[in-house]
């Protein structure tokens, strides 16, 4: 990927060149004068590249279209990049006219100053922007000793040869001093930004960005600081070795737009943003500056003794140790940061669960305060999540209920927790089916909250009541059928038996059912059936339980009784409500019920014995009638 990087810069260097070439002829062929002779004579590469800055557009054109393709949050970036070169281009613009055009000497301090000192300003401004949206400073707080170091080293060979010198001219006006100085003072807080990308653990750019990015500004503060010194030893001609060095370093700086624009945005978001292991350049480098700062303390002072031999043995194992020591802690920083992304990693999996969870997910504290609420649990609960957080749930759940919820959130905070359903009615009248489970939130083998989560089952459980009701009742009268009759008729039994209670059983079918099914056919039959049934639940107490057995056959419990007489007098007031005639489909029937009793305890003990001595008494009643 480098060696094509690469490539494609020196390929749109070459083409550049050429069209210039090509176009600066054509000037010259069509429009004959000294100024263009001149330009030709100078069409060598070197001064081509110093005299004509329309170059400078390009890196500036590579920038703004990285600007233009960039995401939202990273387009400051990206502008004042652009600003940056551009500035330069004008630096260079200004200083053509002077020098091309006049033909004067360049003023210094001037207008191509001006651009200049803002070029840098525009630099810092956009990674100063960088560092402090992406925080990189808490991380920088484990390098800053390292990056102190090495801005220690290059202020003072600065200080030794630019700005001591500088200040210490006194043939120069105060805006020279001043602009002097700003160049070596921009260049130390440029290397500084550079360094601060160079030596966080957490990647600003792509591995290819920082590369160019770096190699661009390292070059462009060479050269900076080359012009600074030959400009205070006024040894400084325009076309010397400084001037190819401002150029490369800024077409390398826009070639990072080109980067830009062939990989995608979340490529370089999604680059590996921590170094899992320590970078040897990282280590090295402070050291490398130290020894070269001893190394030029010795050449221009005293020369080298046994004391400065003794001091650079010092600072050599003191860098060895130092060494050894940096290498480790780099080595558990690394793993820290590993873990630290790992845990940012697993605390978005497990938000973006928690949010986009099916069910309601509550996060509670110890005390039963909402900590935190997806969206469907504001949405049962017929409440914001804002309304929610920092609140106690339990008053919006029916008193009847409050102890089974406060019980099973106990339990939780012991360790215990199983699955209940709860019935919960919201703000809004909206009534649900509620599963519900909570579970404790550990941490270090501690509890410190309690999940909750809660799924509709609503559905569900309508669903199962209506198929426990049909499992138990009649699909035409809707009464009880055989099934949940003998139960009801069983537990009577044994209720009473330890009560000492008595109750009655009262079978009946109807006379002349068949006839009518007959005449009529079945679904007149059956309208009948259900016309019956309704007559009969109109009498049936609370208590009590009225079944349909079959065909047209009816069962009525009669529970609680003080005498069998009172069971008399209620069926003679049910077979008067049931010999009146019914109106089915205009056609008015008169159907009469034949009846049988038995009693509890006196005809029998069991479900079997009571239905058989109802049944009976009930034939035997229908052959008397007849």
């Amino acid at each position: 990927m480098f060696l094509f990087n690469l490539v494609y810069l020196i390929r749109m260097i070459i083409w550049t060149i050429l069209y210039h070439s090509l176009f600066y002829s054509l000037v010259a062929m069509f429009y004959p004068c000294k100024h263009s002779i001149l330009l030709l004579n100078r069409m060598n590469i070197h001064n081509y590249l110093i005299k004509y800055p329309d170059i400078f557009t390009l890196p500036s054109i590579w920038l703004y279209q990285a600007y233009k393709t960039a995401e939202e949050p990273d387009k400051p970036f990206w502008f004042l990049i652009t600003l940056g070169t551009f500035s330069y281009f004008l630096a260079e613009c200004s200083w053509i006219l002077y020098e091309s055009v006049l033909r004067i000497e360049v003023p210094y301090p001037g207008t191509p100053d001006l651009f200049y000192i803002l070029n840098v300003l525009f630099y810092l401004s956009a990674f100063g922007f960088k560092l402090y949206k992406e925080k990189t400073k808490i991380v920088l707080t484990r390098y800053i000793f390292d990056i102190l170091f090495i801005m220690i080293i290059y202020a003072t060979l600065s200080w030794y040869f630019l700005l001591n010198p500088i200040i210490l001219a006194g043939d120069v006006s105060l805006l020279a001093a001043l602009v002097s100085l700003a160049y070596p003072i921009g260049d130390l807080a440029l290397a500084f930004c550079l360094l601060m990308v160079i030596f966080s653990s957490k990647q600003l750019f792509s591995n290819d960005l920082i590369l160019f990015f770096g190699t661009g500004l390292y070059t462009y503060i060479v050269a900076d600081t080359a012009f600074v010194y030959l400009v205070s030893t006024e040894t400084y001609d325009s076309g010397s070795l400084t001037d190819p060095l401002f150029i490369l370093g800024v077409l390398l700086v826009g070639f990072t737009g080109l980067l830009q624009n062939n990989q995608s945005s979340i490529q370089l978001r999604n680059k590996v943003v921590i170094r899992t292991k320590p970078m040897l350049f990282d280590i090295l480098f402070p050291f490398f500056g130290l020894t070269s700062l001893y190394l030029f303390m010795i050449y221009t002072s005293i020369g080298a003794n046994a004391i400065t031999i003794g001091v650079g043995v010092s600072i050599l194992l003191v860098i060895v140790r130092q060494f050894l020591l940096l290498s480790e802690n780099r080595r558990l920083l690394q793993k820290y940061l590993k873990n630290a992304d790992e845990l940012q990693s697993s605390q978005e999996r497990y938000r973006l669960l928690f949010e986009h969870h099916p069910d309601a997910a509550f996060s509670f504290t110890l005390d039963g305060t909402v900590l935190s609420v997806n969206e469907k649990g504001a949405e049962i609960l017929g409440k914001t999540k804002e309304e929610l957080i920092g609140h106690s749930l339990i008053d919006t759940i029916h008193a009847d209920y409050q102890e089974t919820v406060k019980g099973h959130f106990n339990n939780a905070k012991k360790g215990i927790f199983k699955h209940y359903e709860l019935p919960f009615s919201n703000l809004g009248n909206e009534f649900y089916y509620l599963g519900v489970t909570h579970v404790p939130i550990k941490v270090d083998g501690e509890v410190i909250g309690v999940y909750a989560i809660a799924r509709d089952i609503t559905e569900n459980k309508i669903n199962q009541e209506q198929i426990q009701y049909m499992a138990f009742h009649d699909h035409l009268t809707h009464l009880a059928n055989r099934i949940r009759f003998e139960e009801v008729l069983q537990k009577a039994i044994e209720d009473d038996r330890l009560h000492d209670k008595k109750f009655a059983l009262l079978f009946m079918d109807l006379n002349n059912f068949k006839d009518v099914n007959d005449d009529y056919g079945h679904a007149f039959g059956d309208k009948l059936l259900a016309q019956v049934a309704r007559r009969i639940a109109s009498m049936v107490k609370k208590d009590d339980c009225a079944a349909r057995l079959g065909g047209d056959e009816f069962t009525i419990l009669i529970d609680d009784l003080d005498s069998y007489d009172d069971a008399m007098r209620w069926a003679s007031q049910l077979l008067n409500k049931l010999n009146k005639p019914y109106l089915i489909d205009g056609e008015e029937i008169v159907c009469t019920p034949s009846v049988g009793f038995a009693y509890y305890p006196k005809d029998g003990d069991s479900v079997e014995n009571l239905l058989n001595k109802a049944d009976a008494a009930m034939y035997k009643n229908k052959r008397h009638s007849k």
